[in-house]
C-alpha cells in the first residue's frame, strides 16, 4: 500500500465500523457518539468524570459533549451530581440502566473487534495499535503546526 492510500483505507474502515455500530445501536435508541460517551464513563472510576474531562479525552468542544450528556440524561442512562456541596462542577455517572446497557452492548463490541482482527497474530495486533497511535500523534502535531502557521499570517 503506498502512502497516498492510507487516508482512504482509514476512511473506508471508519465508515464500515460506524455503519455496523449504528445498526446495532439503533436497537437501543442510541447513536455512536452517545455510546462512546457511555463507554468512557463505564471505563473510569465512578464519580471521576466531568463534561470537561470527556471533551478533552475525545478532543471535541465542551458544548458538543454537553449536548450528548443532556440527551443521555433524558434517556436515564446517566446522571449529573455535584462534586461538592454548592459546587458548579458536576460529575457524571452511569445509572443502573446505563450499567445494564453497557453489559448488553459489550457483546456487540467484542464481536466487532473479533471480526476486525481475525487472522492477526498478537504481535500484529500490537504493531497495529502502535502504528495507529503514531498516526494519531503525527496528525495532532501537524494540526498544531498548521494552527501556529495560521496565527502567524
Amino acid at each position: 500500500m503506498n502512502e497516498h492510500n492510507v487516508g482512504l483505507h482509514l476512511k473506508k474502515i471508519i465508515n464500515l465500523l460506524a455503519r455496523g455500530r449504528n445498526q446495532d445501536l439503533k436497537l437501543y435508541g442510541l447513536t455512536g457518539t452517545q455510546m462512546e460517551v457511555l463507554e468512557y464513563l463505564h471505563d473510569r472510576p465512578a464519580g471521576d468524570c466531568t463534561v470537561t474531562g470527556i471533551a478533552a479525552f475525545f478532543d471535541v468542544k465542551h458544548t458538543s459533549v454537553l449536548h450528548v450528556v443532556t440527551l443521555l440524561e433524558k434517556k436515564q442512562l446517566i446522571r449529573r451530581e455535584e462534586k461538592k456541596q454548592g459546587s458548579r462542577l458536576r460529575r457524571i455517572v452511569l445509572t443502573q440502566a446505563g450499567e445494564g446497557l453497557m453489559r448488553e452492548t459489550d457483546r456487540c463490541k467484542s464481536e466487532a473487534d473479533e471480526i476486525m482482527l481475525q487472522g492477526m497474530t498478537e504481535e500484529e495486533k500490537q504493531i497495529l495499535a502502535q502504528l495507529l497511535e503514531r498516526i494519531y500523534r503525527n496528525l495532532k502535531q501537524g494540526e498544531a503546526r498548521l494552527k501556529r502557521r495560521k496565527e502567524n499570517l
